[in-house]
């Protein structure tokens, strides 16, 4: 059963970046994004096409999100009022 390490990434970017955030080496059934800091202006957003917004990480509120979708890659940025970088960790497994 493949299982990505914990990752943990620098949000800097208030745009998502090319190449993605994190790319998996396989098609995962499981992605947990936790968003590390404690400050609630400390938003960062999600998406699985680095042009849509899919879900937010808001600390204190909703700080971690798991997706159990089969998305190889990530994609993070950073909301205009949170801090640089903020930090985000990733991490995803299969159970083929």
């Amino acid at each position: 059963m493949p299982v990505a390490p914990l990752q943990t990434v620098a949000v800097a970017s208030t745009s998502y970046t090319t190449p993605p955030s994190v790319a998996f080496a396989f098609e995962p059934d499981s992605i947990l994004c936790v968003n590390r800091s404690a400050a609630a202006a400390d938003i960062v957003y999600i998406s699985f096409d680095g042009v849509t917004d899919h879900a937010l990480l808001v600390p204190g509120t909703v700080p971690s999100l798991e997706f159990q979708a089969k998305r190889p890659n990530v994609w993070l940025r950073r909301d205009a009022g949170a801090a640089n970088p903020t930090n985000v960790s990733v991490m995803a497994n299969t159970v083929r």
